[in-house]
């Protein structure tokens, strides 16, 4: 029976980009009346568990049609990462390569470089440690000048400040492997892209919203941790109004 009516639920929603609880609820309803709300919470949860509805918000669901975001880890990230690992045991930090935006974009960004955000009181510890390295070019935060001028390279790695709670995943250096990396989520890197144009300075204006609609249209967003990552940049009714006037037909009631 359960197989039926996840089957009737893809169905019957599969040209929604969105539902939220109550709908599921109704529909439910049809094939058990007596269910309760602690039925329903129950059965939301197995029913992302299986992975046929994604959360798109509290509250809020969507088909699991399109998929979760896991960007190729490169020999080279392998190897910046393993600084990190070996000089600071346990400290958190983002390691990612803009080459990954490039999936994205209309243009392909011919100059690339490496990202690396780690806790605040060991940002210039991590910046003397890769500072080492003969074949890497660091800079410590820098300014719109130094950006546009040098930072043009897949031998430079920016380090900055790593936001506490920034959403971000674990991914295998190798399948099956146990050694992971920190990298971060979608949601993450169209946040930031949105908030700091400075380090995304290749990427603003129909660049920019061409990276935000692929994004949307290819994979899941989780939007409560898009809209909270925003907000602790203080750029989230700044990043709602701008999702709203480009994409507003698309995410109608998911942004309220």
């Amino acid at each position: 029976m359960k197989k039926f009516i996840e089957k009737q639920l893809r169905e019957v929603f599969k040209e929604r980009t969105h539902f939220d609880r109550d709908e599921l609820f109704d529909f439910l309803k049809q094939f058990d009346p007596e269910m309760t709300e602690t039925t329903l919470s129950w059965r939301i949860h197995d029913l992302l568990n299986k992975n046929v509805i994604k959360s798109i918000k509290r509250g809020v669901y969507s088909i699991s049609n399109s998929i979760k975001y896991v960007p190729a880890i490169s020999g080279k990230l392998v190897t910046l990462s393993k600084i990190v690992a070996r000089e600071f045991d346990d400290l958190d930090y983002c390691l990612w390569s803009t080459e990954w935006l490039n999936d994205f974009t209309r243009h392909q960004i011919g100059t690339f470089f490496y990202l690396l955000e780690v806790e605040r009181d060991f940002v210039e510890e991590v910046f003397n440690a890769y500072s080492e390295s003969k074949k890497l070019r660091v800079y410590l935060d820098p300014n719109k000048d130094i950006m546009e001028r040098y930072v043009e390279s897949e031998i430079s790695i920016v380090i900055k400040p790593l936001i506490s709670r920034s959403p971000k995943q674990k991914i295998s250096i190798k399948p099956k492997s146990k050694d992971k990396i920190q990298v971060p989520t979608l949601e993450k890197i169209l946040v930031d892209v949105f908030c700091d144009s400075v380090t995304f300075y290749t990427v603003q204006g129909s660049e920019k919203e061409t990276l935000f609609e692929n994004a949307l249209k290819r994979y899941h967003i989780n939007f409560s941790r898009m809209l909270n990552y925003a907000r602790r940049r203080k750029k989230e009714s700044q990043l709602k109004a701008y999702m709203n006037e480009h994409f507003g037909d698309i995410l109608k009631d998911i942004l309220e």
